[in-house]
């Protein structure tokens, strides 16, 4: 009787707050047509897929685990994970706390400055590729190695984030189009609300901006906890050797979108409420937060995702600048 109970409330809640986001993505990005149903399509979406996963836990449990089995009778050696954070990654996490703190702060005393700080074509901006750039360095690098030392799966995975951190990157400066002085092709400025050389533009600011959230938050929120406290898919995640980050990511994920909401808040902006009573545009906030999950996805692929590769691991740490020295 408390599973039904508990089955039910989790889709209702699903049901509620897909709705809630309907409402909000119309009222942020004034989409209609093709524009506003393929925006609804991926909010419910993820509201199915979230709630058909909640009712069938179990036996995609016993599936994760068998398929666990299967996958650890191909691997040589389980994948070596390290506990604990070297000083490099303390270090930068520490930096990472007192720089989004230190930001906040200033959009509470300082909306001017914080502004200008924040503009497009602005150093956090260029911040922000930057520190995507090298995320996808160091998981190339730590790809090269894993190859080497027979971690294909592990080695696939990083160059998939890889790929995924040069895609942000570049988009985040319009893959240097304002630097290089190229122009948008006519098609693409036809359907780009700010008429660059991106992608996360078309159509909308706003639409794109939830599904990327999405995938941050399961990267260095979700899939954390979900490895630390769920044995299951702790054990899958292993035997797919899949890139975590640790539970203090988490953690400091956490902080940045605390830092996101009290700087919406302090410039009467705050983005993903549909409401706005500042001349500002919703947009400073919004970088702040970017700037903060690149910085976070730089210290885990810099530590090596606390990642321990057998006879390489030294020389790994040593070419990524010592984040994962212990």
């Amino acid at each position: 009787m408390r599973d039904n109970v508990t089955d039910l409330a989790v889709v209702l809640a699903g049901i509620g707050a897909g709705l809630w986001l309907q409402d909000v993505v119309a009222g942020l990005t004034g989409a209609s047509g093709i524009k506003l149903l393929f925006g609804q399509a991926v909010i419910w979406s993820a509201v199915i897929g979230v709630s058909v996963s909640w009712l069938a836990r179990r036996r995609l449990a016993a599936l994760a685990r068998r398929l666990s089995v299967q996958l650890e009778a191909r691997q040589a050696t389980p994948l070596a994970r390290r506990a604990r954070a070297g000083r490099g990654e303390r270090a930068a996490g520490v930096l990472f706390a007192l720089g989004g703190a230190a930001l906040t702060a200033l959009a509470l005393v300082d909306a001017t400055t914080f502004t200008g700080l924040f503009v497009e074509d602005g150093p956090f901006e260029y911040g922000s590729a930057l520190l995507y750039l090298f995320a996808a360095w160091a998981c190339l690098l730590l790809a090269v190695r894993a190859r080497g030392g027979g971690r294909g799966r592990l080695a696939l995975w990083l160059v998939g984030l890889a790929a995924m951190f040069v895609f942000v990157g570049g988009e985040e400066i319009s893959w240097g189009q304002r630097i290089v002085g190229f122009g948008t092709p006519d098609a693409l400025a036809a359907v780009n609300v700010q008429g660059e050389f991106t992608l996360h533009n078309v159509w909308s600011n706003s639409l794109f901006v939830y599904p990327g959230l999405a995938v941050t938050a399961v990267l260095l929120f979700v899939l954390p906890l979900v490895h630390r406290h769920v044995p299951t898919m702790r054990r899958l995640l292993d035997a797919l050797e899949f890139p975590v980050a640790p539970p203090l990511a988490a953690g400091l994920y956490a902080f940045a979108v605390a830092c996101y909401a009290v700087t919406g808040l302090a410039l009467g902006t705050p983005t993903p409420l549909p409401i706005n009573w500042s001349d500002h545009l919703p947009h400073y906030d919004d970088e702040l937060l970017e700037f903060l999950i690149a910085a976070l996805f730089a210290i885990q692929a810099g530590s090596l995702w606390r990642i321990a590769l057998p006879g390489g691991e030294a020389e790994v740490r040593q070419g990524q600048g010592g984040l994962a020295a212990e």
